[in-house]
């Protein structure tokens, strides 16, 4: 605790198996890699039921705080109250952080000093951290990020690819909403009040990609983000091009989470989970009763497989 520390790497972290204590245990690894070292790694616990301070004395660097589970939003809250530096990135549990990336988000802030947020570009990698064939887009050249957040026509993901100030953060009260869409929630407030830096190289983070995760819990995120954008609605009323990209971005994700349904509904048939089964079913219903049918032929269907998310 006597180190130096101007940034601070807060990681929420649930582990429930032995394989995700592995990917924590390896994520913490790329920290340590870090081309620069003036940097603490906060771990927060959000009550595991496997011992994450086991995996995190493994690495120099990082300590443990824990909490009762109450979801990554209030975990990353907790990870800021703990933690000492000036500048925050927020890494999940199974992701990488690159090792320039440290070094180039402080570049980016120090290069312009109004800028609240710096966003760097992203890798991906399969769940078991095999390269994708896909190319990724870096970040928008723009420095007002509000409006292609909004309109869902671009999107930060994961949170690694950010380094915040931490004045930033604590303006605009850290993160809400837990379960659901929080760090949309979080970047719309910080991309209204502060203006971003973006560059294109280097990558900073890499991003796994799996489908069993709880961002694709239809039922969840469709409350969620519809009460996100009801937040929201306020600012953007009378202006014209706010409200289209609202409109915009709304109707994205809705169809989004209620594809999510549908997945959601074969998924729990085919593992015998009546109920939510039945909960995500009369859901999608309500929402989009012509897909319904498909829903049904996925659950019976072997061959039946999930979107990536």
């Amino acid at each position: 605790m006597s180190e130096p520390c101007v940034v601070s790497v807060i990681v929420p972290a649930f582990v429930a198996s032995d394989a995700q204590a592995a990917l924590l245990d390896e994520t913490l690894a790329t920290v340590e890699a870090q081309t620069f070292g003036a940097f603490e790694v906060v771990v927060v616990d959000d009550g595991s039921p496997l011992d994450v301070a086991a995996v995190v004395q493994r690495h120099a660097r990082a300590r443990a705080v824990r909490q009762p589970n109450a979801g990554p939003a209030v975990a990353r809250n907790t990870g800021v109250s703990a933690s000492r530096g000036s500048f925050l990135v927020f890494l999940d549990a199974d992701d990488h952080l690159l090792p320039p990336a440290l070094e180039a988000g402080l570049h980016a802030l120090a290069g312009d000093p109004d800028a609240g947020f710096a966003v760097g570009p992203r890798e991906e990698m399969t769940y078991d951290g095999a390269p994708v064939p896909w190319t990724v887009a870096p970040p928008p050249s723009q420095t007002s990020l509000y409006e292609p957040l909004l309109g869902f026509d671009w999107y930060i993901i994961p949170p690694s690819s950010v380094m915040f100030r931490r004045s930033v953060v604590e303006a605009v009260g850290g993160f809400r909403d837990p379960w659901g869409a929080d760090d949309l929630d979080f970047y719309l407030r910080a991309a209204w009040s502060f203006r971003a830096r973006c560059y294109d190289t280097p990558a900073v983070t890499r991003y796994r990609r799996y489908s069993a995760s709880s961002s694709r819990d239809g039922e969840r995120m469709l409350r969620s983000i519809r009460a996100v954008y009801a937040r929201q609605a306020p600012l953007v009323s009378g202006n014209e091009a706010l409200e289209r990209a609202f409109a915009r971005g709304l109707q994205q994700l809705t169809s989004i989470f209620q594809d999510c349904l549908v997945e959601n509904v074969a998924d729990r048939v085919r593992s015998g989970q009546w109920r939510r089964a039945l909960r995500s079913a009369a859901t999608l219903a309500r929402e989009r009763p012509a897909r319904l049918v498909e829903a049904v032929r996925r659950s019976v269907s072997p061959s039946g497989t999930r979107a990536a998310g």
